[in-house]
């Protein structure tokens, strides 16, 4: 399957997830990240990808020093327009794999809501690499996800949602075990009944796999959770790695 992100990370992605997201889930996240690391006012904290800005902003309110940066012009142009003027975050453009940062820029690193595995082992280690060589001695980077083991769990061929529009959220997919690869069909059913599809594929890794592409890219202390909270990771949780 060829995927093409710039149709996945467009609108078809604000008119979807941008839509059935909770509005109250990026404040309560952004403060249990903070918490959980013990970042201090002022720290400068990367986010990375910023999809639409939902984490930065809310980051940036907590009185951090944020950047955030993604591929999608599209998304960074939705983050700039829910920032609105003042001192909010600064966006970049930028594709994880190769950032266009100085070595030890930030206290913290964040790469939340399921953001690596697009780009395959190769494409996610060098990422983890980026982040470990922009973070600072001692800094942290938070890693949030879907794991193998509880996507197994509840694995589906087929699931839909109903949008606040009157649209229809579609997604159809398989899992190709030998890969480790999630393999979908993303599909918007406008109102309208237009239907805009977008196929794509993650890598969805283990708690496991991703430990060691921390440790590979240099970080010493690695730590996986099932939530901010420090809960167990578990079949029915998701995962949170934090790596310093």
């Amino acid at each position: 399957m060829t995927t093409d992100w710039n149709r996945m990370f467009d609108e078809v992605y604000l008119r979807t997830y941008g839509q059935l997201i909770p509005a109250a889930n990026a404040p309560r996240d952004a403060e249990a990240v903070i918490e959980l690391v013990g970042l201090a006012p002022g720290a400068d904290l990367l986010d990375c990808p910023c999809g639409y800005g939902r984490h930065s902003i809310e980051f940036a309110r907590l009185d951090l020093q944020v950047v955030g940066a993604d591929r999608s012009e599209v998304l960074l142009a939705e983050a700039r327009r829910r920032a609105g003027d003042g001192g909010g975050p600064q966006w970049v453009q930028a594709d994880y794999r190769e950032l266009p940062f100085e070595d030890a820029s930030f206290d913290c690193v964040t790469n939340l809501f399921s953001s690596l595995g697009y780009w395959g082992d190769d494409g996610d280690r060098q990422a983890i690499r980026e982040f470990r060589r922009v973070l600072r001695p001692g800094g942290s980077l938070v890693i949030e996800t879907m794991h193998r083991d509880a996507l197994m769990a509840i694995y589906t061929p087929t699931s839909w949602e109903e949008l606040p529009d009157g649209g229809l959220m579609i997604e159809r997919r398989t899992f190709d075990h030998e890969r480790g690869m999630n393999v979908s069909t993303h599909e918007l059913v406008e109102p309208s009944g237009n239907r805009i599809a977008a196929p794509y594929e993650i890598r969805v890794y283990t708690a496991t796999e991703l430990i060691g592409f921390a440790r590979e890219a240099g970080f010493e202390q690695v730590a996986c959770y099932g939530g901010f909270d420090r809960t167990p990771v578990s079949r029915d949780t998701r995962l949170v790695l934090v790596a310093s």
